[in-house]
């Protein structure tokens, strides 16, 4: 469960109490999405790309907290044909969340990543990727913050849900998780490091190598 008791608020209003893991009921309950809509959905990232300065919160956060009614939570979105995205973003996600959490010690902040950032997340990685794994634990047992990446793209590159740390929840399908929050009440950011210049192509066309 989230050590944010305004994620689980929030979550109380529109399904079960947590994000950290999938809402269960909400899509068990939903129909049966089939896998080429799952493959063109994943391929669609949510909204504009938003980059800012290092240690620099991002445009679309400054202003969010400029309006008269601020969302109730944010997540931050990462799709990038880049392993090293989610480790270039995280200087920019932890500036975002200090600017959120000055206006709203509990202001609800969630990550989902699935491009091939997701992949660092593996326990297999936590060798290669040591201060990155260090680093998003510290988010989510530190500052509350929900991390979630693709259950349906890992499964398209033979990697289980088990695979990844323990920390990380595995969505089964991450424009789903997106969905959810939208419903909430969040507002989806799409986060991208400003030196990478990642096409906008489906992921699962993306030559990753070996995860």
């Amino acid at each position: 469960m989230s050590a944010n008791p305004r994620l689980n608020g929030a979550m109380r209003k529109g399904g079960p109490s947590s994000v950290s893991r999938p809402l269960l009921a909400w899509l068990a309950g939903g129909l049966f999405i089939p896998f080429v809509t799952a493959t063109l959905a994943h391929a669609a990232p949510s909204g504009a790309p938003q980059s800012a300065p290092a240690g620099e919160p991002s445009p679309a956060v400054v202003e969010l907290l400029q309006r008269d009614q601020p969302p109730e939570g944010v997540v931050f979105e990462i799709i990038e044909n880049d392993r090293a995205a989610l480790s270039a973003l995280l200087p920019e996600i932890r500036a975002n969340i200090a600017h959120l959490r000055e206006h709203d010690p509990y202001f609800p902040v969630a990550i989902v990543a699935h491009g091939a950032e997701q992949f660092t997340l593996t326990r297999g990685e936590a060798g290669q990727h040591p201060g990155l794994h260090a680093e998003v634990e510290s988010l989510v047992r530190d500052e509350g913050v929900d991390v979630s990446v693709c259950g349906t793209f890992a499964d398209w590159r033979s990697i289980e849900a088990d695979a990844f740390a323990e920390f990380v929840d595995v969505a089964d399908l991450a424009p789903d998780r997106l969905d959810d929050y939208r419903e909430l009440g969040f507002e989806i950011i799409r986060l991208r490091p400003s030196l990478l210049d990642a096409p906008e192509e489906d992921p699962w066309e993306f030559d990753f190598g070996t995860p």
